[in-house]
């Protein structure tokens, strides 16, 4: 069959081909200006999904090593802190040498008490230190500070607590050591006002829910129970009817908090029990029931935050304490919600001493699949723990009572403990160290992968240059033959075809 050739069918030919190297042209001239071989999806699929893999991997790559870099800044205060420490240290065993020589007066000694406590003074604000506003030394805790300058005992009752309305204004002071085995609040109130030894009180144990009958005589010393007194002095305005003041004891137990996303239970929980520990902890409960009375609600308990639980228990009552681990008790009152499954109530416990964080190390990642802890806690550094053996504000405090008490006897047995505590220390410079090596050599690592992989991108996106503009030389040749021979057509007329 005959297939007549129009010249409109030639015109369109000679047009599209004419547009088809023109878009080539355009493509080749939009890469020689990138120098990508790929600048859209559509120019290589399969390329471009293979550069979106390998780019999400540099990302990766990137963000491990801004980590180590954190990790690196945060190792080197430390370091610099640990290290300004040894020196107090070295410094307090200069003291305790020459005071504990027979030459050396009480006078002197005394003198030297003072130069101790500006290192103890020195030594809380090296221990309390923040970095990025965050306590280097607090374990996962980084919010609260570390240490205190005053010892957490066993049975240490919190201070004294005057209502805002009193008008009182003496001093009073609690002290004792709490023999109870739960949490209390103690609060007093004044029944008949007057001077002390004329004025009356009752005492509450559960936080003013009930009293003690018939009202008692106020002296300067007052014994509240489980251990507690409350001594008042006097300096001006006498006692007055209705002068309340409080205590809570012990509070090295901290209340419970509920976690957020908790159902609608509406109840209280209150935490109580001597804490039997020998380093601070995070406990936590877990709900596993739902909508159940307390008397049916099953839990688990965790002693490291929540990382691990252990079994499950049903011997929840309403007001009743129940025995969760290390002599931390919990209590809950029904409210008009229950429990609601995958409620979770966190508190904290304090062994004594004089440190408030918790033992855990913080991480990130610095490779897939691979944590690096980069923080050192205060508990490993400063206390007695299984890392550590010396209480490093015990043995610095207990040589200065010894300096005050013209204890030779005392300062030489400090001695060792000063030795001890800066060998704690110097342990953990060089755990700093180890772990600052560990970094340099994953830096190192992570700079050849990432070379690695930027010239993979390359080979996959990155255009050659040369091969690039020799074809576009081709395809201009060729672009410009099709506009030659398209200006042509224009110039056809009817004589043309009577030829």
């Amino acid at each position: 069959m005959v297939i007549r050739i129009s010249e409109n069918i030639k015109f369109n030919t000679i047009v599209d081909n004419m547009f088809k190297s023109q878009d080539s042209y355009n493509k080749l001239a939009e890469k020689i200006a990138s120098l990508k071989e790929i600048n859209r999806p559509s120019d290589d699929p399969i390329g471009m999904n293979r550069v979106l893999n390998l780019r999400e991997s540099r990302a990766s790559v990137e963000q491990y090593t801004r980590n180590m870099d954190g990790c690196e800044s945060w190792l080197t205060i430390t370091e610099s802190k640990l290290s300004a420490a040894g020196e107090l240290l070295a410094d307090a065993r200069v003291v305790a040498i020459a005071q504990s020589t027979a030459t050396e007066t009480a006078e002197g000694r005394s003198s030297e008490a003072g130069t101790v406590q500006q290192l103890i003074d020195e030594m809380l604000t090296l221990a309390n230190s923040k970095y990025d506003g965050r306590y280097l030394f607090s374990g996962a805790k980084t919010e609260e500070a570390p240490f205190s300058s005053s010892e957490i005992s066993a049975g240490e009752v919190g201070a004294a607590i005057a209502n805002g309305g009193n008008t009182f204004d003496g001093e009073v002071t609690s002290s004792g050591t709490y023999t109870g085995d739960l949490d209390k609040s103690y609060v007093v109130e004044i029944v008949d006002g007057g001077a002390l030894g004329v004025a009356t009180y009752k005492v509450s144990d559960d936080g003013g829910v009930t009293w003690s009958d018939p009202p008692s005589l106020v002296t300067g010393t007052i014994t509240l129970g489980d251990g507690i007194e409350l001594t008042f002095t006097v300096t001006g305005v006498n006692l007055d009817a209705g002068d309340i003041f409080s205590v809570q004891a012990p509070y090295y137990i901290g209340e419970p908090v509920g976690a957020d996303g908790n159902g609608d239970y509406d109840g209280t929980v209150t935490s109580g029990g001597v804490y039997s520990g020998s380093a601070n902890g995070t406990y936590a409960m877990k709900i596993v029931t739902d909508g159940k009375t307390l008397a049916n609600t099953e839990y688990q308990v965790s002693s490291d935050g929540g990382k691990t639980w252990g079994l499950v228990k049903t011997d929840l009552a309403p007001d009743t304490f129940v025995d969760l681990a290390d002599g931390v008790k919990l209590k809950f009152t029904e409210g008009g919600t229950n429990l609601s499954e995958d409620d979770i109530f966190y508190f904290h416990a304090f062994a004594p001493g004089y440190y408030n964080g918790n033992g855990e190390e913080m991480s990130v990642n610095i490779g897939e699949g691979t944590p690096f802890a980069y923080s050192v806690s205060g508990e490993a550094a400063f206390t007695v723990t299984e890392e550590g053996s010396v209480d490093v504000f015990g043995v610095l405090n207990e040589l200065k009572t010894a300096l005050e008490t013209n204890d030779v006897d005392g300062i030489a047995a400090c001695l060792d403990g000063l030795t001890a505590a800066a060998d704690q220390i110097s342990k953990n410079i060089s755990k700093c160290g180890a772990r600052m090596n560990r970094l340099e050599i994953a830096k190192k690592n992570m700079a050849d992968m990432d070379m690695d992989l930027v010239g993979l991108i390359s080979n996959v996106e990155d255009a050659d240059v040369s091969e690039i503009i020799t074809k576009f030389a081709m395809k201009e040749i060729a672009l410009k033959a099709s506009y030659a021979t398209a200006s042509k057509i224009g110039n056809l007329t009817i004589l043309d075809f009577l030829r």
